[in-house]
Parts: C-alpha cells; structure tokens; sequence
C-alpha cells in the first residue's frame, strides 16, 4: 500500500503544470516519487545559467554595467555547477547547452543589453503566498528589479528554439502569474510592472535573446485566481481518490493519463509504465532500472534561497 508523504501536501506552479500536462505523470513524479537517475542537460544547464544571470544583476547594480570582470566570475559559476554533472568529454555531445557556448552567451547578452539600467532589489526569492483561507503556492523568483517603469520580477528562461509558441506560452502560464501575484502581494499596486521572462536560447547555429513581457492587470489577476484554486482542488481531489484505490483493483482510478501529453518536451519518461500498467499501486514497491526515489519538495528551495517571505492570508491578497 502507497504511504503518505509530506511532500505530497506543498503545492508549486511547477507541480501544478505537471499536473495539468498528465495527472499521471504528476503521479509518477510526485506521489511515487520516481526521477531518473541520470542528470537532464536542460535542467543542469538551467540551474547554471541561472547562477551566471544572479552574478550579472547583483554586480551590474553595483558597477552600472555588465564588466568583462563580472562576465568572468559569471561564467566561473556556471562551470562550477555544469561540471559537478558532465565532464569536459561530454561538452561536445551537450552542444549547444556547453561551457564554451555560454561563455558566448554571456558575452553577447552583456552587449545586447548595454543600456540596462535597474536597481537590483532581491535575487533567489523563495516563499509562500495565499490563494485563499489555508492554501498557499510556494514560489521561488529569480529576482526583483526595480526600473523606471516600476518594479519587476525578471526570469531566467534557456530554451532550444524561439518561436511565437516559446514567447506565447509564457504570458498565460500559472508560473508568471503566480509571480505576479506575489508581487502584487509584496508592492503596492501602482508600482508593480509586472513578469519579464529573460530568455536566452540556445541553438546549434546562433544564440538568441528575449524579453517576453507578462504583465497582467487585476480582472486577469482574478481569471488566474478562480484556476489556480480549481485545480488546486482538483489535485487534493485525486489524493482524496487514491485513498480509496487498492493494489488489489484491475484499474488505478485516479491521476488520469492525458495522452494527448505523451510527446511533449521529448517524450514522457514515464510513457513505457503507462503502455503495460493498468494499476501501478501493484508495482510502485520495486524502483525501476533507470530511476531513483526522491521526493522533491518546493520547500526544499527555502535552504538556499537568498530571501524569504511567506505572505500573510489577507483580504486584500486574496480578493
């Protein structure tokens, strides 16, 4: 029988996306627990990348420019964690998601936003913020800028290829407008701006850059509030279902499969168990080859994040 896990009770847009492109896959990932064991270059060279652009805001703040000093130290960090996972034989089999095209990159951001000019107010923000009477997202935030515009939440995104699909997903995404929410949460509202993807694609012709705005006035704020509760509560929903399931049924009734999801983001990594299980409660006591158990807990950002704020549940947050 499946045993309840903390984890299973801290809710995250990532966990919530999950969720919406397969509940199965969510099941899989966060009720299981099952990861593959092998590391993923999307998601190291993200965590590195990200690591590079916090050097780049902090010290751009402090100097007034991106300095080939503060370009160095950036790239320095990234290798730090890109090396803890790939060695230098696998750079070229990672291409364009290597140390030699970030340094590239890095460099070519500094050139094409020269004329930035912001004041740096938070980096590696993480926390929780109400969505009604006893729920709450936790989030983690790249960082919060001030600019004369006003204040903005500017994420660090790496993707493969720009396209209007890449640029379009981002605005009605439950991720930036979470951020939203909590800025709206942290700052007054007539000095909110808004979201701004900060992204950088990679490719194996050219490196790219762009800035997605993702703004969003109140009435939208409010379309974003009803969803998220809806599928916060049809989440807790499934949990309620799988309560009720046995190892001993013919078919696991909860966490459905969304198999128009199957291809997306390279294909599921969970796509072989849902072909030839029809219940996996009679198979989650043995891992299989190829994965590890470990729950991942949004909480577990709270360690290393730089500041926290866990937002009060107020009327004025919520309404």
């Amino acid at each position: 029988m499946i045993q309840p896990h903390a984890a299973w009770k801290v809710h995250d847009s990532t966990k919530i996306q999950n969720f919406l492109d397969c509940p199965r896959s969510y099941f899989y990932e966060y009720v299981v627990g099952w990861r593959p064991e092998a590391p993923n270059i999307h998601l190291e060279f993200g965590k590195a990348w990200h690591m590079a652009m916090e050097h780049l805001i902090l010290t751009h703040g402090r100097d007034g420019e991106y300095t080939p000093g503060a370009i160095a130290e950036a790239y320095l960090l990234f290798l730090e964690h890109y090396r803890r996972f790939y060695g230098e034989q696998m750079d070229d089999t990672n291409h364009p998601k290597s140390p030699g095209n970030a340094m590239n990159a890095l460099i070519q951001y500094s050139q094409e936003y020269s004329n930035d000019k912001f004041e740096p107010l938070y980096t590696e923000i993480a926390g929780t913020v109400p969505i009604g009477d006893k729920k709450v997202l936790h989030f983690r935030i790249d960082s919060i800028i001030r600019t004369a515009d006003g204040i903005r939440s500017r994420e660090h995104k790496t993707g493969s290829q720009l396209s209007r699909q890449w640029t379009d997903g981002w605005m009605l995404k439950n991720q930036t407008r979470t951020y939203n929410h909590v800025l709206y949460c942290l700052f007054p509202e007539e000095e909110v701006w808004g979201v701004e993807i900060n992204g950088v694609i990679f490719n194996k012709t050219k490196i790219q850059f762009s800035r997605v705005p993702c703004r969003q006035s109140k009435d939208m704020m409010r379309v974003w509030f009803w969803n998220v509760n809806h599928w916060f509560n049809m989440i807790e929903w499934e949990f309620e279902r799988l309560m009720e399931c046995k190892e001993s049924d013919s078919v696991m009734m909860c966490f459905p499969m969304n198999t128009e999801s199957c291809t997306k983001y390279f294909g599921c990594k969970y796509h072989d168990f849902c072909r030839v299980w029809a219940n996996p409660l009679q198979r989650i006591d043995e891992i299989p080859v190829g994965f590890k158990q470990e729950y991942w807990n949004p909480m577990d950002d709270d360690k290393n994040a730089k500041h926290i704020f866990n937002l009060p549940i107020t009327e004025e947050a919520v309404k």
